[in-house]
């Protein structure tokens, strides 16, 4: 509805400016068969402008955009499970109630539309006909008559046609058949059965009736007495018209008729205002139909050749995941994007090698080891993800996969990863998760590549709506190139020897995660090279909590020409604002050696009663554990909240972040989602009601920590 909206405000706009143009310059003039056919061009225009669309492409040149590091999600149980609400929606909204009244407002139209046909099709049933010419005379004495209808006239036996009053009205009707006035009444009703809320369409028909009468009165006076023919229209008796799609011969309104009859022409003033429409026509083709589109001219990747290697998931008697009807399965699925990936490579720098191309069977194993044995610089495994049943309509959305690992692959992944999901956020019609997943365990292809990897859920085979967007062409091809796309610049940012880009990411790398003897540059302080530098970087920003850590890696040919020598092995330049740097209140994820004495865990337990801990090593709980605080939640918040605060069909997450004290009590509940209608708001008070938590523990101790809990409501249209 939306969308019509803005269409039909377009329509409007641009129907009220023609015949804006129609009233200053060409209304009450004589060239009748002009203005006839601008009224009519003016509403094909007026209907078709804001529907077409001509892209005027400008390119800009872009150098290849820097990749936005994002944080990665562990899969460890930072939240217990989550809570789902589902409540059903079958009160209207604003938008159908209007949507409703719109097409109420239509039919109308319509019925009235077609009940004009119903009483011509009446009369012609009950009455003698009589063709001459292809042209069909009716005589009857019906109210409304004499009119004419297509080929039809309808004339009143009233009426004597041999005297020369008779004679005038036939002309005139004979002049509306002649002159296919019909036709343009048949258009312009059938328009506002649609578009019956715009203004201007209901004065362009007035002023097309108008201009049908100027029309045929000049025939029907060419040969007769012009004040005659005027006296006769004002002395007419005759009711007016009850048809709206005929051409009645007693029209008013009568003054404007008989001005016509006796004015003058004047050829100049009729040219210039003719001419005008022009410039007009243009400016709003222009107007409507012309876009500006800037295409940014990413640079290709032309650097040295990267092999890629591209896994469909499982295969052979391996089905992967299966659709609801069984019908669909995931190996199948993942085979098909995989090779739409290598149809629509271009880049003759970018190598790609398929683990499998039919359907056969590996073991994770094997393909690990085929993947090795490609000595490759990217692997990628395309799979789809399900769930059960019971949460098939609930569960939605693509996620990218990385795995933890010791090596100097792990934050090249990341990189990778954020590269992929910056791609599939701005095009992709099924919810892109937008942080990539760290794993810990499983995931065998990942866990044994020799370079950065990475695996793509596309979506969910049991959810119908990413299942049916999935089966599309458009999708496959969307997937391929995103991919693609995402390989390039990731190519292009780890390839690239001198840029101005800078990566934000959320701490420093792992000292495995960057080479051996590269320089480290903290807010443009040289702390030296290798690990001792490493450490010192540490001790620095370990004890800082950051907004914003930029991090920018140097290849070493600019490294050379900013550092000299020392940049030999590349640099590592860190940079923060000290204004917007605070002390660290949670030592994170820094521990205490378990090997320490009693004395200094009585120390650091004493030396932490002020400090809140944002990761632990077991978490605050629910009293009676997970299935207890599920229980709590179930039975005291009511999933329809969103509905009676108007919310639309939908699902929602919200997150409430909240303090359990070493004590158990809850303090400083926020949530950290703002989707409104009354969720977050019964979600933080309801935990402010609850009981006390059982507290956190780290390193066998009672500790103050942070607690975050996910809450789905669900709302669904009956």
């Amino acid at each position: 509805m939306l969308l019509f909206s803005f269409y039909l405000l377009k329509v409007i706009i641009c129907s009220g400016v023609l015949f804006a143009y129609y009233w200053l310059l060409l209304r009450n003039k004589i060239f009748h068969q002009y203005n006839r056919f601008y009224l009519l061009a003016s509403i094909g225009l007026s209907l078709l402008a804001p529907l077409m669309q001509i892209n005027i492409l400008h390119y800009a040149d872009s150098p290849a955009p820097a990749i936005k590091l994002l944080q990665v999600v562990t899969s460890s149980n930072e939240y217990l499970d989550e809570i789902v609400l589902t409540a059903h929606k079958n009160n209207f909204t604003v938008e159908q109630l209007v949507s409703l009244l719109y097409v109420l407002t239509t039919m109308v139209f319509l019925s009235l539309f077609i009940q004009v046909f119903i009483k011509i099709h009446t009369l012609l049933q009950h009455h003698q006909q009589t063709v001459v010419d292809n042209i069909c005379f009716v005589n009857t004495t019906a109210k409304g008559t004499p009119f004419s209808f297509l080929k039809y006239i309808f004339w009143n036996d009233h009426i004597e046609i041999n005297t020369i009053t008779g004679n005038q009205i036939f002309k005139h009707e004979l002049a509306h058949v002649q002159q296919k006035h019909s036709y343009d009444k048949l258009l312009i009703n059938a328009v506002l059965i649609f578009f019956w809320c715009n203004p201007f369409f209901w004065l362009v028909r007035k002023e097309l009736y108008i201009i049908h009468e100027f029309m045929a009165d000049k025939i029907a006076v060419e040969d007769s007495d012009t004040e005659a023919f005027a006296a006769m229209i004002l002395q007419a008796t005759y009711p007016q018209h009850q048809f709206a799609l005929t051409n009645p011969f007693f029209y008013s309104p009568i003054k404007r008729r008989l001005i016509m009859l006796t004015k003058n022409k004047n050829a100049k003033a009729g040219y210039i205002g003719r001419v005008l429409v022009l410039p007009l026509a243009v400016l709003l083709f222009a107007a409507f139909t012309l876009k500006t589109k800037t295409i940014i001219n990413t640079p290709v990747y032309h650097g040295k050749k990267i092999t890629v290697v591209l896994d469909a998931g499982h295969g052979g008697k391996d089905f992967g995941t299966v659709s609801l009807n069984g019908k669909i399965i995931e190996k199948d699925m993942a085979l098909s994007i995989v090779k739409k990936i290598q149809s629509l490579n271009t880049n003759p720098n970018i190598h790609l090698i398929l683990i499998r191309e039919t359907d056969i069977y590996q073991t994770p194993p094997e393909k690990a080891d085929f993947n090795n044995a490609q000595h490759p610089d990217l692997f990628i495994s395309i799979h789809v993800n399900g769930t059960s049943k019971d949460s098939a309509a609930i569960k939605t959305g693509m996620s990218v996969y990385v795995f933890r690992k010791s090596d100097g692959n792990t934050f090249s992944s990341k990189l990778f990863a954020s590269a992929i999901i910056n791609e599939f956020t701005n095009n992709y019609k099924i919810p892109v998760g937008k942080l990539p997943v760290q794993q810990e365990v499983g995931i065998w292809v990942l866990k044994q590549s020799v370079c950065p990897a990475v695996l793509i859920e596309t979506g969910y085979i049991t959810n119908k709506k990413d299942l049916a967007y999935l089966q599309t062409e458009a999708a496959k091809e969307t997937i391929a190139k995103n991919v693609l796309a995402a390989i390039e610049k990731y190519a292009l940012q780890t390839e690239t020897t001198i840029t101005n880009d800078k990566v934000l990411i959320d701490t420093i790398p792992k000292k495995n995660e960057l080479p051996d003897n590269i320089l480290y540059v903290l807010n443009d302080k040289i702390m030296g090279s290798g690990k001792e530098a490493s450490n010192k970087v540490d001790k620095e920003l370990n004890n800082k909590v950051f907004k914003n850590l930029m991090v920018k890696i140097i290849k070493e040919k600019e490294a050379i020409i900013k550092y000299g020598e020392l940049g030999k092995n590349g640099a590592v330049e860190l940079s923060y604002d000290p204004n917007e740097t605070t002390a660290l209140q949670s030592n994170g994820s820094k521990t205490v050696d378990t090997a320490s004495s009693n004395a200094n865990r009585n120390n650091f337990d004493a030396k932490s009663d002020d400090k809140i801990f944002t990761k632990v090593e077991n978490e605050p709980k629910f009293p009676g554990g997970d299935s207890a605080w599920k229980h709590y939640l179930q039975k005291n918040l009511n999933p329809a909240i969103p509905i009676y605060n108007g919310a639309p069909a939908g699902t929602y997450r919200v997150i409430v972040k909240f303090i359990v004290s070493k004590d158990g009590s809850i303090s400083n509940i926020e949530p950290e989602t703002k989707h409104g209608y009354g969720m977050e708001t019964a979600a933080v008070e309801l935990i402010e009601k609850g009981p006390k938590w059982k507290p956190a523990v780290q390193n066998n101790l009672i500790v103050t920590a942070y607690k975050k809990q996910p809450i789905t409501f669900v709302i669904e249209d009956q």
